[in-house]
């Protein structure tokens, strides 16, 4: 009994648990800071990267409907796709070197080109910093110096050659392949694959600027994507500062976008106006017009008909991806005016199957060089698939629209359009129809009234 006792257990101490309770503190104030800490630099990165990105991944939702669409084939831009392995396998890295090799030829044909390049490296060790800052993501182990000096100056050498027509040179690797103008220019489209637009601007003003007869930089962009989306139909682009633009997706896009179009916020409210389809605003009497804007206009008198004005769009293989691209930088940088994606809800809207492809092209709106109008239609059907509506176009043109398809008389004559008048045979045989009521009527009259 007597060791039992001798073994009894210690007794805490009230100095013990002060002990105890210094430490919790301690390591609670420790732990706080380090959480405080994480919060802070949080912020603040998410705060520079909000204001200053420009250059983001598509995300992965999007991004899976078409990964072709968002990246590139042969040439890498900038740091998101450069240690891709496709990219490091290709000999296009080589034809980068060349062209920039070429283009400080071009500035000093006497050989001291050295002090173009020297100033050049200055200046893009001097905005190393602000174009990584252009990136949504981390590129300081990949960004750097020589990179932003060979991309941009391999663009300026490639618009340079383009638009002065130097482009038939038998050793260009570029021009002088079927394949590779076309991959090209798919590539420098992509969101993924841009180049901070100021890096372009100050290499062209330390080289190209100084070459006689040059044009401003803007314009070798307008000259090569000339095209792409019927720009002559556009009218004149809205100027800007050069300091203004991203990049070239940007540029492109201020170009390309209506800019009196107006947008409302949706504010989240889903209910949206649904407008008929393409055939469906046909039989009710619509006619579809090309029109530099979209717009439509109610009839002036009961028997004349509503316009449906559209542009004319091409569609050939480059279209989607462009549109891809152009919705993709509206999704992800906060302040781009969302045009194309409504352009794309709006052509979903009118597209549902082939035959309101046929409408368009019939209305010469649509000129398909995808070959079927199946494709077409898959095209938009597709073309609007995990996107967001942040704000709304065209909201006038389609309520409009749907309340002229609504109306008593225009819904009589989609029936007889749709029922009667549809192909050759059935409006032959609504006349056949009608003349043999009249003669009866006739009959009738003579048979009782005589």
């Amino acid at each position: 009994m007597s060791s039992i006792n001798n073994t009894s257990l210690p007794v805490p101490t009230k100095k013990s648990e002060n002990n105890e309770c210094c430490i919790y503190e301690e390591a609670l104030q420790r732990l706080t800071k380090e959480i405080n800490k994480k919060m802070v630099e949080g912020a603040n990165k998410t705060e520079s990267n909000s204001s200053s990105s420009c250059i983001y991944r598509v995300p992965k939702e999007i991004r899976k409907l078409k990964e072709s669409a968002y990246t590139p084939r042969f040439i890498s831009i900038g740091p998101l796709h450069s240690e891709d392995e496709h990219i490091l396998n290709s000999p296009v890295q080589d034809v980068k070197r060349s062209y920039t090799n070429s283009l400080f030829g071009r500035i000093s044909p006497k050989g001291d080109e050295s002090n173009v390049l020297i100033e050049c490296v200055a200046k893009m060790r001097e905005s190393l910093d602000k174009a990584k800052k252009c990136y949504a993501e981390e590129v300081e182990d990949v960004l750097d110096v020589e990179m932003l000096l060979i991309d941009g100056c391999f663009i300026l050498e490639l618009l340079y050659r383009f638009l002065h027509e130097e482009k038939n040179k038998r050793n260009d690797a570029i021009f002088n392949n079927i394949l590779m103008p076309t991959y090209v220019r798919h590539d420098l489209l992509l969101l993924e694959n841009q180049l901070p637009f100021f890096v372009l601007n100050e290499l062209f003003n330390l080289t190209v600027a100084h070459i006689p007869g040059t044009f401003p930089i803007v314009e070798y962009v307008f000259s090569y994507f000339r095209g792409l989306w019927n720009s002559e139909k556009n009218g004149t682009p809205q100027p800007q500062e050069n300091s203004q633009y991203d990049h070239i997706l940007h540029i492109l896009h201020n170009h390309y976008r209506d800019h009196d179009a107006v947008s409302i916020p949706r504010h989240g409210d889903p209910s949206l106006v649904i407008m008929p389809c393409a055939s469906d605003l046909e039989y009710a009497g619509v006619k579809f017009k090309d029109s530099k804007k979209i717009k439509f206009h109610k009839p002036r008198g009961p028997f004349h008909r509503a316009h449906f004005e559209l542009p004319t769009l091409n569609l050939d293989d480059s279209t989607e991806s462009f549109l891809r691209n152009l919705i993709a930088f509206e999704q992800c940088c906060h302040g781009v005016p969302c045009y194309f994606t409504g352009y794309a809800f709006l052509m979903d809207t009118l597209i549902n199957n082939t035959t309101d492809v046929q409408v368009l092209e019939k209305a010469k709106i649509i000129h398909n060089y995808l070959g079927a109008s199946e494709d077409a239609s898959n095209l938009f059907n597709n073309l609007c698939k995990e996107i967001v509506l942040g704000e709304i176009y065209f909201t006038d043109t389609t309520t409009a629209a749907a309340e002229y398809s609504k109306r008593c008389w225009h819904d009589a004559m989609a029936h007889l359009r749709r029922r009667y008048f549809s192909t050759p045979w059935t409006f032959l045989a609504f006349c056949a129809g009608f003349i043999t009521f009249g003669i009866s009527i006739i009959k009738f009259v003579r048979a009782n009234f005589r």
